[in-house]
C-alpha cells in the first residue's frame, strides 16, 4: 500500500511515462525487498553481490567488463569482488594473455553459493512471475530492449554498443 493512500483509492493521475516508472519502481521495491532479505538471511549476500556472481558465473571475467555490464563504477565492482573473494566465492588474478589485467574466476565454493542463492531467488521471483504466465518472458524481453534503448540515449559517459 502506498503511504498516505488508501487500499481502494485509485492511483493519482499521471502521464504514461510516470505511470510506467511508478509501476517499475513498485515491482522493483516489492521483489528486491523480499529477495534481498532472503539472500542476506540464507546466504549472507546482498543483491549486488548475487548479480555480480551471476555475471562472473556466466563468463564475465574482467572487473572492467563487469562494471560496464552492471552500469556501476569500477570501485563498486572492486568492493563487491573483494567481499566475494574474502568468502572464497571468487579468485582474482592476472590474466594469462595480459598480466596487467585481472581475471575473476568462480571457485567451487562460489558455484555452490551461486546455485543455492539462485534457488532462493527463484523462490522469491517465481510465484509473482508465474501469475503472468507466458507474458513473463515477453516482459523480460521488453525490459531488456528498453534497457538497451535507454543505454543508447545521449549520456555523459560512452553508451554501450548501440545499433
Amino acid at each position: 500500500m502506498r503511504q498516505g493512500v488508501g487500499v481502494d483509492a485509485p492511483p493519482p493521475p499521471a502521464a504514461p511515462e510516470v505511470a510506467f516508472l511508478t509501476a517499475l519502481w513498485e515491482a522493483w521495491q516489492a521483489l528486491t525487498r523480499l529477495g534481498e532479505a532472503e539472500l542476506r538471511a540464507r546466504h549472507d549476500l546482498d543483491l549486488r553481490a548475487f548479480v555480480a556472481l551471476a555475471y562472473v558465473q556466466g563468463g564475465t571475467a574482467q572487473p572492467a567488463a563487469l562494471a560496464r555490464e552492471l552500469g556501476v563504477p569500477r570501485y563498486e565492482v572492486s568492493r563487491v569482488l573483494r567481499a566475494l573473494e574474502a568468502r572464497g566465492a571468487v579468485t582474482r588474478g592476472p590474466a594469462q594473455a595480459d598480466a596487467r589485467r585481472v581475471t575473476v574466476t568462480v571457485t567451487p565454493r562460489g558455484a555452490d553459493l551461486w546455485n543455492a542463492a539462485l534457488e532462493t531467488v527463484r523462490g522469491v521471483t517465481g510465484p509473482p512471475l508465474a501469475t503472468l504466465g507466458p507474458r513473463a518472458q515477453v516482459l523480460t524481453d521488453d525490459l531488456r530492449a528498453l534497457a538497451h534503448a535507454a543505454h543508447c540515449l545521449p549520456h555523459p559517459s560512452p553508451p554501450q554498443e548501440c545499433p
